[in-house]
């Protein structure tokens, strides 16, 4: 016996699918509006209906509170922002605590890449290179376009290094 279709939906036609859909948005957007009055019951309870009609029905009435308050509010916002970045700039100026890195070799650069000293060199030293990876994920080969080249250009000239030193390709 082949199990029913509902246990395999790949077996159903892709307009059946849609169609099955659709009638269950359906069915989600009347379950929805049948919540509907209880959800404005709840919300004149908790006095959405007087915001509504305090923010859009009354629009010409001009709240005298909020004209001295608004002011006064972004002015202590301005305050406390300039007092916390003066304090910042006391706390944090004077002596540098950042300690420099220092640089590595060219020789430990190929080491921790893989590769040979060549395309390591060229790696650290180039901005936009393109690398050969072999089978095993290592650079084999790097390649950086030549000054003033567009940066994806197909078939720009290129400076190109294999281990044997630079080459232009």
């Amino acid at each position: 016996m082949t199990p029913p279709i509902i246990d395999r939906p790949e077996r159903q036609g892709t307009a059946r699918r849609t169609a099955y859909g659709t009638v269950t948005a359906g069915l989600w957007l009347l379950y929805f509006y049948l919540w509907l009055p209880l959800v404005t019951l709840l919300a004149w309870v908790v006095g959405v209906r007087t915001g509504y009609g305090r923010l859009y029905v009354e629009q010409n009435a001009v709240d005298p509170f909020l004209l001295m308050a608004l002011p006064v509010i972004a002015l202590v916002c301005g305050a406390v922002l300039l007092a916390w970045a003066e304090y910042n700039r006391a706390r944090f100026s004077g002596e540098e605590r950042r300690q420099p890195v220092a640089d590595i070799g060219i020789a430990e650069v190929a080491t921790l890449l893989g590769a040979d000293v060549a395309t390591a060199g060229m790696v650290r030293d180039a901005r936009v290179v393109t690398i050969t990876l072999d089978d095993k994920a290592r650079p084999s080969a790097a390649a950086l376009m030549a000054p003033g080249a567009p940066l994806a250009a197909p078939g720009a000239p290129a400076l190109s290094v294999d281990g044997s030193g630079l080459q232009r390709v």
